[in-house]
């Protein structure tokens, strides 16, 4: 169940950056089946794209030294914070 749950999250957080970030193919609501399976064929792809590099990304994370962590937390918060200001910059929301 923990590996199911691992599995499970991995497939959340690629299926929101790559509907985020890549979102072309998106069927409306009011389309015919074949925009709805162009959509579906294009959500497996940008999975499949995105699922490559990940194993290669998967294995030196565990050899991390734990006191790192804040270090990395740090980086991604004002990665985080300055992606925002520039959302506000340049015509945010």
């Amino acid at each position: 169940m923990i590996e199911f749950t691992a599995s499970l999250k991995l497939l959340l957080y690629i299926s929101l950056i790559g509907c985020v970030f890549a979102p072309w193919s998106l069927a409306p609501a009011s389309s015919s089946w074949e925009a709805y399976a162009l959509g579906l064929a294009a959500y497996f792809a940008k999975l499949l794209m995105a699922a490559l590099p990940s194993p290669c990304s998967k294995y030196p994370l565990p050899k991390m030294r734990v006191f790192r962590v804040p270090n990395l937390l740090g980086a991604a918060l004002m990665l985080g914070l300055l992606g925002t200001l520039l959302r506000f910059r340049l015509g945010g929301f």
